[in-house]
């Protein structure tokens, strides 16, 4: 069903590395945050959920211009930044759970990681789509979505396992956050390698 030679292409197989990386952070991010938030923070199921709201309100308001800052600069650039703002949101994350931040600057912090999943996330689709013939969109689209569903189900399943005891929950949490905020860097240099311009197929 999935003809292995579209992922030689690189305007295909980045995206499909990107989605996974990003479904790593962001997912990774909301299950541990909403478990340290509730369990090690004390705020109740309500207040864990309100604390969401800015970072996803912020991505949402972005997502509205984003296709309009990959036709001007190309791909890569809103890819880049989007990763690189992920993972410095992760980082910073990392730094302020070891020192018990207040809850406030906590939420603050997932805002760049909602601001570079809005760029990222429909700049990829639309290279990927833009990068195989009209009869493979669906096939390249279900294995991009695909490649998302994978890491965040391998995020929660191997972030779960680092935070599964209270006593080193922060620790664990920490060392989950790092290795998404890495993952995330990682795709972005991979990502610099992409054409200037989305190509139409």
């Amino acid at each position: 069903m999935v003809p292995l030679q579209m992922f030689r292409a690189r305007p295909v197989a980045i995206p499909m590395s990107v989605g996974f990386s990003f479904a790593v952070g962001f997912y990774g991010l909301v299950f541990l945050f909403s478990l340290y938030l509730q369990e090690l923070r004390g705020l109740s199921p309500l207040t864990t959920g309100l604390s969401f709201v800015p970072m996803t309100a912020f991505g949402a308001v972005l997502t509205l211009i984003t296709p309009r800052i990959g036709a001007r600069f190309g791909p890569r650039v809103p890819i880049a930044i989007g990763q690189t703002l992920m993972a410095v949101g992760l980082a910073s994350l990392v730094v302020a759970i070891g020192v018990q931040a207040p809850v406030l600057l906590l939420v603050s912090l997932t805002i760049p990681v909602g601001a570079g999943s809005a760029l990222t996330i429909p700049t990829i689709t639309a290279l990927l789509l833009g990068s195989v013939p009209v009869e493979r969109a669906g096939t390249a689209s279900g294995v991009l979505n695909t490649s998302r569903q994978l890491g965040g189900a391998m995020a929660v399943a191997v972030f779960g396992a680092f935070v599964a005891q209270r006593e080193t929950f922060v620790s664990g949490m920490q060392v989950s956050l790092t290795v998404g905020a890495a993952l995330l860097l990682a795709t972005m240099v991979a990502s610099l390698r992409l054409g200037p311009k989305i190509a139409h197929a």
